[in-house]
């Protein structure tokens, strides 16, 4: 096959270094002598484990509980993390990782804040379209927008089934391009909806053409970044979210002012769809796929293999031979694992905690009649702008305090509030507009769950690709139902249902993630001789000796 060009991006065939394995099981036997027992041309490295640190429980310090990374790293890599530093710049990171970091920074965090951004604009462009003018020239009426709003999601849901599958098998970077284009384009030919029927048509495959994104940046991102990294690459990638839907009003606005033969919500499909179209080129350039099936043509073959060996560190299964897909092992431990059970609730609740896509505060605003259509549009800008401040804080200050579920569960804690408010709606108004100026903290630690969950999931890349997406489908399929059962149109603006459902979940989240953290806490101690770190309690008579002698 002929090969294309440098640019183009394609298959990186790089294998990893046999001295380099060689080197790795030196540090880790320390023994010159092991070295000489292997064959000189084996590629076999056997997997030891060196203790660097004997650890006894019963001096254990009770608020080491709540420190998520306690099984991780040894008191010398402790000591060693100066969280006040940039992660560019932080003295724990070689000059070969740092280098590494920043062109995945500069490449990953670049397309997952335009794709997210498109992605965003092209769905909030529906709501605004709605209050200014597409309700009445295509003649929806009752429950059309929440209707149309369903349908997007059933066909992302139903689209997401394939990537069960699919997801370690394909290149990454040539499906997410095409499904971009797709998506672009009929995002840009909505201008020409004249039905309610049609609108949906057209809404059904955007839908549909969506749904690798968020998957494929998610996968991607937690093969690439540690867990004290991949925040800050998330609130990167939700900063997305928050400005397409920021930008929408802004862009919508400003259409509503062209003076032309088309209607103002139809210039904003055509920017849109434009828009869109650009990034998806962009895209296919910046998308790297993983270390394991690498794309980018930005790193050199020794970062491709330093992506891997931090992720090994990491205790990440990196195997290029993907298993089959009905491994019966793999689906047993599947089913069988709390991880199933807890997180695909836990996603659920979450995926409802919402009431943002609703359109409740654009509804609300209308239903003031005091605002003209440039300055209601401007007006919705507003809580996706506090978004971003939200976001920052749950997201990076996941990274810098390593309290993962912590940020999590404080995120929750200011979205019940937001919807306590709405959901009793009988407040003076500046109390309705704080509801809705705190509602985008619902969507604040997405970027943190979703990377917590491949985190958990991290020692069986066939596990964690499918769990994964099963638990986000779970999350996914429920808000296409519970979004039509608690914010049908006719209820706006009051949507009692709605906000008391959000308010009811909040709560929930929070209880079982505590439920989650007693998992979490118990799985990382029985993982911790991976570590390095051999965990006793000499108060029932154990000892670093007496274990090893009992060790089975």
């Amino acid at each position: 096959m002929k090969k294309l060009p440098w640019f183009i991006p394609q298959y990186r065939e790089v294998n990893d270094y046999e001295s380099e394995s060689i080197s790795l099981l030196s540090n880790k036997v320390g023994d010159e002598a092991s070295l000489n027992s292997l064959s000189e041309n084996s590629k076999d490295v056997v997997d030891e484990i060196v203790i660097k640190e004997y650890r006894d429980e019963s001096l254990r310090p009770w608020w080491k509980f709540f420190d998520e990374y306690e099984y991780r790293p040894t008191p010398e890599a402790g000591k060693k993390q100066e969280w006040w530093r940039f992660r560019w710049f932080s003295k724990t990171l070689s000059t070969e990782e740092r280098n590494l970091l920043i062109k995945l920074d500069l490449t990953v965090g670049v397309y997952a804040l335009l794709g997210y951004w498109i992605k965003f604009l092209d769905s909030a462009n529906l709501n605004n379209a709605y209050v200014t003018g597409l309700k009445e020239d295509i003649g929806m009426k009752g429950n059309d927008l929440i209707d149309t709003q369903v349908i997007f999601l059933v066909g992302n849901i139903i689209f997401e089934l394939p990537w069960l599958f699919l997801l370690p098998r394909v290149s990454l970077p040539y499906v997410l391009f095409g499904a971009e284009l797709i998506w672009s384009f009929f995002t840009l030919i909505t201008f020409k909806v004249s039905t309610p029927a049609m609108l949906k048509a057209f809404r059904f495959i955007i839908g549909s053409a969506e749904a690798p994104f968020f998957v494929i940046f998610h996968y991607s991102a937690a093969s690439w970044y540690k867990p004290t990294e991949i925040g800050t690459i998330g609130a990167i990638f939700y900063c997305g979210q928050f400005i397409g839907v920021l930008t929408s009003g802004f862009l919508q606005g400003a259409a509503s002012t062209i003076q032309g033969n088309l209607k103002g919500w139809q210039y904003m499909f055509i920017i849109d769809g434009s828009i869109s179209l650009f990034v998806a080129i962009l895209t296919l350039f910046l998308q790297p796929g993983t270390p394991s099936r690498c794309y980018s043509i930005w790193l050199t073959d020794d970062e491709i293999r330093l992506g891997r060996k931090r992720m090994k560190e990491n205790g990440t299964d990196m195997s290029h031979d993907v298993k089959s897909f009905f491994d019966k092992q793999t689906w047993k431990k599947i089913i069988t694992s709390w991880q199933f059970w807890v997180l695909s609730f836990l996603q659920m609740f979450g995926f409802n905690t919402n009431n943002t896509s609703s359109g409740s505060f654009a509804l609300w605003l209308k239903s003031l009649d005091r605002y003209s259509p440039k300055k209601l549009n401007d007006l919705t800008t507003i809580p996706p702008a506090l978004g971003l401040i939200w976001i920052m804080i749950v997201c990076v200050g996941a990274d810098i305090t390593g309290k993962r579920f912590g940020m999590v569960f404080f995120s929750f804690i200011m979205n019940f509030i937001s919807n306590i408010i709405l959901a009793v709606w009988n407040v003076p108004e500046s109390a309705k507009w704080a509801g809705f100026y705190l509602s985008y903290w619902s969507w604040s630690q997405s970027s943190v769950f979703n990377p917590l969950i491949s985190d958990i999931l991290r020692h069986d890349s066939n596990q964690r690709a499918i769990e994964w997406m099963i638990i986000y489908i779970m999350g996914l399929q429920s808000s296409a139902w519970v979004s039509r059962l608690a914010f049908p149109t006719v209820d706006a603006p009051r949507f009692l249902a709605g906000f008391t459902t959000c308010a009811v979940l909040s709560l929930a989240f929070n209880l079982l993630l505590i439920v989650a953290y007693f998992f979490y806490k118990r799985d990382e101690r029985k993982s911790a001789i991976k570590n390095g770190i051999y965990v006793y309690n000499s108060t029932k008579g154990e000892t670093p000796e007496f274990i090893q002698m009992h060790k089975q």
